[in-house]
């Protein structure tokens, strides 16, 4: 053991941990390419294991503090449309005549491709300029989506529902991108695209990959003259992927700004620290970006993982939570309510954003949709405008409902919980969706606690 390795384990916190040897070997690979490709580690980074995060980013010798900038990577390290369209390689495979205007992808689908394509490269003549990056990515991912049947059958409607428009979504770009380039062969294996090299199984992953590790950019400062790819894309071009950028881990404590900013004919990607739970982070200590201010939900369909009390979570309900809570409350369920009524409410959208929060309590088209249905005899749709519009005082008087909702939503969760323990083996996606579980238990638990503090008042 060589005098450098001593001296890291001695500076290194007790509750971390150096990569494996075959991620550390990958990550030495990659620094040195970015390095090749201009980048200077100026702020010392490097990446650890941490106890709650896993893979995560320290900076071993400097101090940081709120309006430091954490990294600074040249623009040319980012893979986004610039870097596709300067593939020819990689555009020979899709003619530009079998773009259709009716069957579009996004470019986050299209940039799945990409990794896929440069995967096959990097195993089959180590040709890709991107193997030192594909060799630091997850291997596996946690959202939902890669729950087994069985666990998604024990999942709520919401987290359902979002599963299953992320698995039409996937679906429908994959058959547009087997007709565009599904019948070609590989030059260099002879096998046949979609089916022997860009299986769904592997698009599956690559479309996660961007999923969860992309930074967001404006695609006007990137984006080349001419566009191979623009009639077959749906939306902006305004993501890419940022090697080792991509290690930082969220946090809801923590305020990150990024820019694409001048570095004399080049640009960089600068991401700065804004705000931060202390006011100096020391060597070795796990440095966190921002996402954004994202709920549970959206960290763990999207990211694969959620944060224990989040600041920035929130608990949100359908209509037919509200209809089921009447199905097996029997008080509720003994009193007569008019179809039109949930027609009105549907037909206004009043049950999109019914939810609760920890801090703000009940949102306004909560106590709105809770007032119409158990404390308004009318069903005319002109009187209902006029109650639903009207004077936001009205809507203070359904506490005891509201509570029942709650208590409903808690033992609903516990059963999925109860379900999913049952089960004689759990997949790891199956176990962060069992986590999410309890702390959205936990969650509604303390906000029912909050609110019999307050009647009690």
């Amino acid at each position: 053991m060589g005098r450098t390795q001593r001296l890291r384990q001695r500076r290194a916190p007790k509750d971390t941990t150096h990569p494996a040897d075959h991620e550390l070997d990958s990550l030495h690979v990659l620094y040195a390419h970015l390095n090749c490709l201009g980048w200077r580690n100026t702020t010392q980074l490097s990446a650890l294991h941490f106890p709650q995060t896993g893979r995560g980013l320290c900076s071993k010798r400097q101090r940081l503090r709120p309006g430091n900038e954490l990294i600074r990577l040249p623009a040319n390290c980012l893979i986004s449309i610039a870097t596709l369209e300067a593939d020819d390689q990689f555009k020979a495979l899709f003619n530009k005549d079998l773009f259709d205007k009716d069957a579009r992808i996004s470019f986050q689908a299209l940039v799945a491709c990409y990794l896929m394509h440069q995967q096959h490269l990097h195993e089959t003549s180590q040709q890709s300029t991107l193997g030192a990056y594909l060799d630091t990515l997850p291997r596996s991912y946690t959202m939902p989506y890669f729950c087994a049947m069985s666990e998604l059958q024990c999942l709520p409607e919401a987290l359902l529902e979002r599963t299953v428009g992320q698995y039409r979504q996937i679906r429908e770009y994959y058959q547009i991108i087997k007709t565009l380039v599904g019948t070609q062969h590989c030059e260099c294996c002879g096998q046949l695209y979609c089916q022997d090299i860009w299986t769904l199984p592997e698009y599956k992953r690559a479309y996660f990959a961007v999923n969860s590790r992309s930074v967001y950019l404006n695609p006007r400062q990137l984006k080349p003259a001419r566009c191979h790819f623009q009639s077959l894309l749906s939306g902006d071009t305004n993501m890419a992927l940022a090697p080792f950028l991509d290690l930082f881990n969220h946090s809801d404590s923590v305020q990150t700004t990024a820019e694409l900013s001048p570095n004399g004919k080049e640009q960089d990607y600068v991401l700065t620290l804004d705000t931060a739970a202390k006011s100096e982070l020391q060597p070795y200590e796990q440095l966190f970006i921002s996402y954004g201010a994202l709920p549970n939900l959206k960290l763990l369909t999207d990211y694969g993982f959620y944060l224990e009390r989040n600041a920035h979570d929130f608990f949100e309900f359908s209509l037919s939570d509200i209809e089921q809570l009447i199905a097996q409350n029997r008080k509720l369920a003994a009193q007569t309510y008019h179809r039109n009524i949930f027609k009105f409410i549907r037909e206004h959208n009043l049950y999109d954003q019914m939810f609760v929060h920890i801090d703000d309590g009940c949102s306004h088209n909560l106590r709105v949709v809770l007032h119409l249905i158990f404390k308004q005899q009318a069903y005319f749709p002109n009187v209902l405008n006029q109650i639903a519009f009207g004077d936001v005082a009205q809507f203070d008087d359904v506490q005891p409902e509201l509570s029942y909702l709650v208590a409903h939503k808690i033992s609903e969760y516990q059963g999925f919980v109860k379900a999913l323990n049952q089960l004689p083996q759990l997949t790891e996606s199956g176990v962060v969706a069992r986590s999410y579980l309890l702390e959205c238990v936990r969650y509604l638990s303390d906000f029912e606690s909050s609110v019999d503090c307050q009647s009690n008042e």
